[in-house]
């Protein structure tokens, strides 16, 4: 049959590969930010994990229920300068500030006493990634 049309004509392509572009437009910014933020979240994760394997060393030398007694001053002794943060091991460039941000209490009848300690992670350029908060429990001053 002579007018038999199989096929597309080449206005229906191009209408085609046109509305294809209209929709990448509209769902390239998505796909950027969605990849931004993937980014983001796991330079969070690594932070969190790393604050919290500094904490959980805080935590084991000064258990809930200690077999020895735990002393305040040895929990200051703890806390880290702030010029001299923890590197992580894992070569990331974070580095970690360990504050114990309660004094001693001044008597002796005042322990076993809580006291608030908090770990801090920045990155290799100095920006805060993670505060990390805990309580931690001594028995003497």
């Amino acid at each position: 049959m002579v007018g038999d049309d199989d096929g597309f004509s080449l206005v229906e392509v191009i209408i085609a590969l046109f509305l294809l572009a209209v929709i990448s437009l509209a769902v390239l910014p998505m796909v950027v930010g969605a990849v931004r933020l993937s980014v983001d979240n796991k330079d969070l994760v690594a932070a969190t994990a790393f604050g919290n394997s500094q904490l959980a060393v805080v935590r084991d030398a000064f258990p809930l229920a200690p077999l020895n007694p735990t002393s305040c001053a040895g929990l200051q002794a703890r806390a880290t300068p702030a010029h001299a943060p923890l590197p992580d091991a894992a070569g990331t460039g974070m580095r970690a500030s360990i504050a114990v941000l309660d004094g001693c209490p001044p008597a002796a009848n005042d322990y076993p006493a809580s006291l608030q300690v908090s770990v801090t992670v920045r990155d290799a350029q100095g920006d805060l990634l993670v505060t990390i908060p805990t309580r931690v429990r001594v028995s003497a001053p």
